[in-house]
């Protein structure tokens, strides 16, 4: 019990700069482009995909990082920031996984006005540090949807999610395990949408 205090007493200082003597100097981190480079697919695709920025709820629709120390609040790190609003950061990335990958013909924005084959839309579930008997861990979760870029049909769906250990009063091991635990999504997602069937 005395052990359980503690550790909430620890995160509330580093999450809400609350405590006498605790200061903690702003600092922006990034998201680093998935290392997807070897990642193959069944038959590399021949289409065109434009990937969407990912819709989110509003406690990730910002450029804070969030942690949650229990699974009804959510808190935000004090004093560190992500580069960009977290959806349109993540989208980003995704491109240059792709990019990176090299399994589809073309890939980009909307921005980019491709002549989509495919549009990819995604679910922002879970970017965020959960906090649980004293363990923290990095929680990505998206939900990907591949849609028919011609007819605006859905063609396929899943949802990719993946865990990674962490620190709950670290803002830079934070960031390190939630950039790991992104690249381990897009290890999955990115052969997957690449061996989707292109509809006729």
């Amino acid at each position: 019990m005395r052990f359980r205090a503690h550790v909430t007493a620890v995160l509330a200082c580093a999450v809400l700069g609350g405590c006498v003597g605790t200061t903690i100097p702003p600092a922006t981190f990034d998201l680093r482009p998935p290392k997807v480079m070897t990642v193959t697919a069944p038959q590399p695709a021949r289409f065109q995909l434009v990937v969407n920025e990912p819709t989110a709820v509003r406690s990730l629709g910002t450029n804070r990082i969030l942690v949650k120390p229990d699974p009804e609040k959510v808190t935000y790190y004090k004093g560190a920031a992500w580069s960009d609003q977290l959806p349109r950061l993540v989208q980003a990335r995704m491109v240059q996984a792709f990019q990176n990958a090299g399994l589809v013909r073309a890939v980009g924005s909307r921005a980019d006005r491709l002549d989509a084959d495919l549009e990819l839309a995604s679910q922002l579930n879970a970017f965020q540090v959960e906090v649980n008997q004293g363990d923290a861990t990095a929680h990505v979760s998206l939900y990907v949807k591949v849609i028919d870029g011609k007819r605006g049909r859905m063609v396929a769906s899943r949802a990719f999610e993946t865990r990674v250990p962490t620190s709950y009063n670290n803002a830079t091991v934070m960031v390190a395990s939630l950039n790991e635990a992104f690249d381990d999504v897009m290890r999955d997602v990115v052969p997957w949408v690449s061996s989707v069937k292109r509809p006729q």
